[in-house]
């Protein structure tokens, strides 16, 4: 006995236009959520990302490339200073080689006997001024890391016109001997206003 019969339909004769869509009703409304944003809200939020994105490359690569680009200039500059310093003190140290040799030749080429106050006394005497040397005060000093030995003698001199002061100056610095003046003291004279007092301290290595 035949109650009923049921044919089933194939999978094949199923289509999306077949399914009553229409029907179907979604519990919410998508224009109301609070994500479905509008144009204007997705271009500020798109601006921000971009922003965002710009500032975590500027941190994360940018400013450490550019504080390692400070750091080697400032190193380069320390260095070029260092060498500077080093080529300085090393041409300061050839012209001090250098000075020393012709200090010892001219120290050499001296005359046998060769004493600072013998030499100023025989120079005053050749610029006429003997007479006018109040006192000459000799000393010597030891320089340190040095086979030299400094020879100094303090001299004043009274009642000199400018030319004889001036004769007497320049014979001391012309002097083949290494012989130069540390320190110079000028006064009218008391008696002639026209007149120099002078104290003078005269210098030069002695081997």
């Amino acid at each position: 006995m035949k109650l009923f019969s049921f044919k089933s339909p194939s999978l094949k004769s199923l289509s999306l236009k077949s399914l009553p869509l229409q029907s179907i009703k979604l519990p919410f409304n998508l224009q109301k959520l609070p994500f479905n944003l509008k144009r204007r809200e997705k271009i500020a939020l798109s601006v921000a990302g971009v922003v965002l994105g710009i500032l975590i490359l500027t941190q994360l690569i940018i400013f450490p490339i550019l504080n390692r680009r400070d750091r080697l200039e400032k190193q380069i500059v320390t260095r070029t200073k260092q060498l500077e310093e080093m080529y300085q003190l090393k041409a300061e140290y050839e012209s001090l080689t250098k000075n020393q040799v012709s200090n010892e030749a001219q120290l050499k080429s001296r005359s046998p006997g060769f004493t600072l106050f013998s030499f100023l006394d025989t120079l005053a005497g050749q610029s006429g001024i003997k007479q006018n040397i109040i006192y000459m005060k000799p000393s010597t000093t030891n320089l340190k890391g040095s086979t030299f030995t400094l020879s100094i003698v303090e001299m004043k001199i009274d009642s000199l016109t400018m030319n004889q002061l001036v004769t007497f100056l320049h014979g001391v610095e012309t002097s083949p001997n290494l012989v130069w003046i540390k320190r110079i003291s000028l006064s009218k004279g008391e008696k002639n206003n026209q007149l120099i007092n002078s104290i003078l301290q005269v210098e030069t290595y002695q081997l």
